[in-house]
């Protein structure tokens, strides 16, 4: 993961923002780092980059300036392109995206058509030299952080920010904006992904293709269902008919692949070795439900044999009870620990006990945690982010002594429950208003994530200089997941009782994996899991400590 920034400000003093977040900026690359600075048509414009290596024989530089002069800031992974011939002719295996995509971009390629054909989580800045344009944006799903500030005479594009630059706005993940340098006033032109509908008050200039437009349906009707004609099924039974054995199979087939590229395009390296080594690489937030315990067995097929994989479990401190760090989530990921090490009995799990104190939490927070969560601001941004960012610091205990997790990588489960029907509330809305209702919540749910979550997701946990990937957000995942009609991936109504209905398709594909009894499991969010958040609170609601 990188931490990019680019400003241009009108006349010959450069923008003083970085000084505020290049701390934030240096800790999500701590690999390698420069700043760079040009006049364009009277502005001073400053581009900075932080690398993690994460790709390629060693890691590449930024920002990255081509041989005509065009710089690139890009953060993120490309896992593949639908451009086949172009890399074959003039890409090395040993070179990093970065060098890929400047080189194609410097040959004539255009942006539209490089951004189109990109598989994988991103957010770039481009600067043409020649056209003296700049591009920005966040990949179609919006994995990646970036934010901006948008002013007369003032453009700050920036991964991380910092409480005390007024009025960031996360960049809509709606497709990509350019900017000429040539008008009078910085506005951003919109190039809009085909998939997203948003109203919006950004000159629509062309529409980019992404994701295919076909709709895959296996069932026209929920009246069909098996689970509609019969009573309650048990999974073994469920799994004997054909339209959900081959939906599973599907599912599993997909989130292989997703999760097989997450874990084996990695450095060699820990973040503790400059060469080769068997320390873990791979780290899971786990609290031992059936996301991420999908994750960890799935991962566990393509980890070298020979390395640990690190599970992350945080618990904070009960209030009323000082020291007592006993919490939901502790008891379920040793519960699911045991299960893993029955289906998985050579591999070495590290299981991390994240213990946070009162005194601890109210420390980070002020300090770094509340300018990660910014400019998002509610009760569950705090109690969601500060979960996160703990988790993914990595540090606790193993067996009983101090540990801190040497992985670069660190898979999430984020996504499953907007794509497979996860959240309890989808029961009511389905009871009160019937499939199609439910299909639009499903739908409106997985649009609002960029903007709700995954933003603010990607800045707290790449601030330990890690990579965050989330295998359920995989673009071949998500299309095959969102062909399917809401009742082949659910059915939160009877005769299946609350947290069993609710994600049935992914409970069934774990059932076949061997994760009895993790498929089984209530879904129970975070920040009740680690016993974090107060009942009592308004997630919604704007938090007095932030």
């Amino acid at each position: 993961m990188c931490g990019i920034f680019c400003s241009f400000v009108k006349g010959s003093a450069a923008c003083g923002e970085i000084s505020k977040c290049r701390s934030s900026l240096q800790k999500r690359g701590p690999d390698v780092g420069s700043t760079h600075q040009v006049n364009v048509n009277g502005y001073t414009a400053l581009f900075s980059g932080n690398i993690l290596w994460t790709q390629g024989e060693r890691p590449t530089g930024q920002p990255y300036i081509d041989r005509k002069g065009n710089i690139l800031l890009w953060n993120g992974d490309a896992y593949s392109w639908n451009l086949t011939s172009y890399y074959q002719m003039n890409a090395s295996i040993k070179d990093s995206d970065t060098k890929i995509i400047s080189d194609f971009l410097c040959d004539g390629g255009s942006m539209e058509l490089f951004m189109t054909s990109v598989h994988g989580p991103y957010s770039i800045i481009y600067y043409d030299c020649e056209q003296q344009v700049l591009w920005v944006g966040r990949d179609p799903i919006g994995r990646i952080s970036l934010l901006w500030n948008i002013s007369a005479d003032k453009l700050i594009v920036t991964s991380v920010g910092h409480k005390d630059i007024a009025d960031l706005e996360e960049v809509p993940a709606i497709g990509l904006f350019r900017f000429d340098l040539n008008a009078c006033i910085l506005e951003p032109q919109l190039y809009q992904w085909s998939h997203t509908r948003f109203d919006c008050d950004y000159n629509i200039p062309n529409e980019l293709q992404y994701f295919k437009q076909t709709r895959v349906q296996h069932v026209t009707n929920p009246e069909d269902s098996i689970l509609q004609q019969n009573d309650k099924l048990n999974m073994s039974e469920l799994l004997l008919h054909q339209e959900f054995c081959k939906n599973v199979s599907n599912l599993i087939h997909y989130l292989s692949q997703s999760v097989e590229k997450r874990t084996t395009i990695n450095p060699k390296a820990c973040k503790m070795c400059e060469f080769k080594c068997d320390h873990a690489k791979i780290a899971i937030l786990f609290s031992g439900g059936i996301d991420s315990a999908l994750l960890a067995l799935l991962a566990s097929k393509y980890v070298e044999s020979d390395e640990p994989i690190d599970l992350l479990n945080v618990s904070f401190e009960r209030p009323a009870n000082s020291g007592n760090f006993e919490c939901p989530d502790r008891q379920t990921c040793l519960n699911t620990l045991e299960e893993l090490k029955t289906l998985c009995p050579t591999r070495r799990w590290n299981l991390i006990k994240i213990d946070i104190s009162s005194v601890e939490l109210q420390q980070k927070r002020f300090d770094t945690i509340r300018h990660l969560i910014y400019p998002l601001k509610t009760v569950l941004d705090d109690s969601l982010g500060c979960s996160l960012w703990f988790a993914s610091r990595g540090l606790g205990k193993c067996n009983g002594k101090s540990y801190k997790t040497p992985a670069r990588v660190l898979l999430s489960g984020m996504g499953a429950d907007e794509l497979l029907g996860g959240y309890t509330r989808y029961r009511k809305i389905l009871q009160r208003h019937g499939w199609q209702s439910l299909n639009e919540e499903l739908d409106k749910d997985f649009s609002k994530i960029p903007s709700r979550n995954l933003g603010r997701d990607n800045r707290v946990c790449c601030d330990h200089g890690r990579q965050l990937r989330t295998p359920y957000l995989d673009e071949n995942f998500v299309e095959y997941i969102r062909g399917l009609s809401p009742w082949q991936r659910c059915w939160p109504k009877e005769p299946y009782p609350i947290n069993l209905g609710e994600k049935l398709l992914l409970r069934l594909a774990a059932f076949k994996l061997g994760l009895i009894n993790a498929a089984c499991l209530p879904k129970r969010a975070l920040q009740f899991g680690s016993r974090i958040a107060n009942k009592k609170e308004n997630g919604s609601d704007l938090s007095d400590r932030l």
